[in-house]
């Protein structure tokens, strides 16, 4: 078997846009909504990043899982499930505790792109945005991931 070359592996990131591996449509929460919403869409989503936008629907934040867990903890219960007291979540404003103007990229980008600014800056995800700056989809290390190996 032949070894792959790194410039032949830099060559096929550089060559694929990151509309080709991220997930879409993406799920959001707009900065108006009830906090409590947050922990609904992630739990019914199985998603941990959500991209929080305004009401022309463009992209304002980014509030993720390990954020909700850092505001509110849940409780484990005899089950072993886990409990949010919505009412203690309610209390929180969407638009003060998520994280405000994250880094995006457009579909057009390369995939090469996406992995050196996740990896310098150590996002967990990269929101995909049109021209007017509205989710069209999300990138995140697991979706790089599963492209691979698929």
């Amino acid at each position: 078997m032949a070894a792959v070359k790194k410039a032949d592996i830099k060559k096929f990131f550089l060559d694929t846009k990151v509309s080709e591996v991220m997930v879409s449509p993406v799920i959001t929460v707009k900065e108006t909504d009830d906090f409590a919403l947050v922990q609904e869409k992630i739990a019914l989503y199985d998603v941990r990043h959500l991209p929080v936008v305004n009401a022309a629907g463009n992209i304002v934040g980014i509030i993720t899982q390990r954020d909700l867990y850092q505001i509110h903890s849940p409780r484990r219960l005899e089950d072993g499930s886990w409990y949010y007291d919505k009412q203690a979540l309610s209390q929180f404003l969407l638009s003060k505790v998520m994280q405000p103007n994250p880094f995006t990229l457009k579909p057009d980008n390369s995939l090469y792109e996406a992995i050196e600014v996740t990896v310098r800056s150590k996002f967990g995800c990269i929101p995909i945005v049109d021209d007017y700056k509205k989710p069209c989809g999300i990138l995140t290390r697991d979706t790089i991931l599963k492209f691979l190996i698929a």
